[in-house]
């Protein structure tokens, strides 16, 4: 046992709480899921009625409730004081940037094809469709080593990525001109 305190204040406040624990307490109401629903509700709105919500840090901005399922906690953590500092984790600005070099020669190869399609419609002498076709080919193998170069960025960036559904596929010349003599077909 303790000994006794010399304070005053300290003794009476001890005094009173055992008086509180040695007297009987009366039975705690058992609350429905409904009561507890309504209760709450009372105390949200007596805040809101007392001003306790007008200064909340996002306010006027939408909630995301839900946690990411798939993601770890302590990187849920790490992904929302990214976001909210409206930061980006540098695989996700070097996957952008290796997006938009794709995109860029995408459309030099789409230049290139309508360039080439209409210096052969354009062309009469069979000296001239030569020279075309010459140019062509040539143009062709620079796209090659382009995407050689493209390719070992891609696949760099493959490696940095977290998750494999991101993974960005490899180039093929052949498959974007194909590709890009299609768009001019449509």
């Amino acid at each position: 046992m303790t000994k006794p305190s010399s304070n005053p204040h300290i003794r009476a406040y001890t005094d009173r709480r055992m008086q509180e624990t040695d007297a009987p307490q009366p039975p705690t109401p058992q609350r429905t899921p409904e009561q507890w629903r309504d209760l709450i509700s009372e105390r949200i709105e007596e805040a809101m009625r007392e001003g306790k919500f007008d200064n909340l840090r996002g306010k006027g901005k939408p909630l995301n409730p839900a946690p990411e399922p798939y993601t770890r906690p302590e990187m849920q953590m790490a992904n929302s004081l990214l976001k909210n500092n409206e930061l980006t984790p540098a695989w996700i600005a070097d996957r952008k940037v290796v997006l938009a070099a794709i995109e860029q020669f995408r459309q030099k190869v789409r230049n290139g094809a309508d360039a080439h399609r209409v210096a052969l419609a354009q062309s009469q002498l069979a000296e001239e469709r030569v020279r075309i076709e010459q140019r062509w080919q040539k143009q062709l193998a620079a796209w090659r080593e382009e995407v050689l170069i493209l390719n070992r960025r891609i696949e760099v960036q493959n490696f940095k990525q977290p998750v494999s559904f991101l993974e960005i596929i490899k180039l093929r010349v052949e498959d974007e001109v194909n590709r890009a003599r299609g768009e001019q077909e449509n």
